[in-house]
């Protein structure tokens, strides 16, 4: 039951955004009653803070040891998630959260929890010597999210998974470490002599 009302939810977010949700239409959809609603969440606000938190949990990020591979990863990730019929939940709930104090604060604390987690990826590209230390990591996941959210909400324009890769190597290129005196590149394991 709690998955069909966190389900619903989504359905609704996706379908009329944060203003056109209401507990009788998530009871409705879901086929429960309202005080079933009610009984675990007092406000539309509890149940998108509950759904957040799913959606956070249920899409850990990738670690495959490369920094070009975890970011493929993600924009593919990103890429097929944002066409969905949830993909206009997120802008829905930014757009929303402009006028809305409560929500802005649930909606950046989402959003900077999944940001925090993916300049982790970059981050470890920079430990393992695959990128630059100069870099700021903040700036490359700025970017990559920053184009997929363009071509969505802006341009109307579908996110390929070839389009990301060619953003991804492309912001790569510039951020691969300095090549001359003092330069570090790409750790590499050293073999074990027998």
């Amino acid at each position: 039951m709690h998955r069909a009302i966190l389900d619903a939810t989504a359905l609704l977010l996706g379908e009329g955004g944060y203003a056109g949700l209401t507990i009788e239409k998530v009871a409705e959809r879901a086929g429960v009653a309202r005080q079933t609603i009610y009984r675990r969440w007092a406000t539309k606000l509890a149940l998108v803070i509950d759904l957040l938190g799913q959606v956070s949990e249920s899409a850990p990020l990738p670690d495959t040891g490369s920094v070009r591979s975890d970011l493929h990863a993600l924009y593919r990730r990103y890429s097929k998630a944002i066409m969905t019929s949830g993909g206009p939940i997120i802008p829905g709930l930014v757009a929303e959260s402009l006028y809305n104090p409560e929500l802005a604060r649930i909606v950046r604390s989402y959003i900077m929890t999944r940001r925090v987690a993916a300049i982790a990826i970059i981050q470890r590209g920079v430990e393992r010597g695959e990128i630059d230390p100069g870099v700021k990591p903040e700036l490359i996941v700025d970017l990559l999210s920053g184009l997929a959210w363009y071509r969505r909400i802006i341009a109307h324009i579908p996110m390929t998974a070839g389009d990301g890769e060619s953003v991804v190597d492309i912001l790569l290129h510039s951020a691969l470490p300095k090549t001359g005196a003092g330069a570090r590149g790409p750790k590499t394991r050293a073999s074990k002599k027998t």
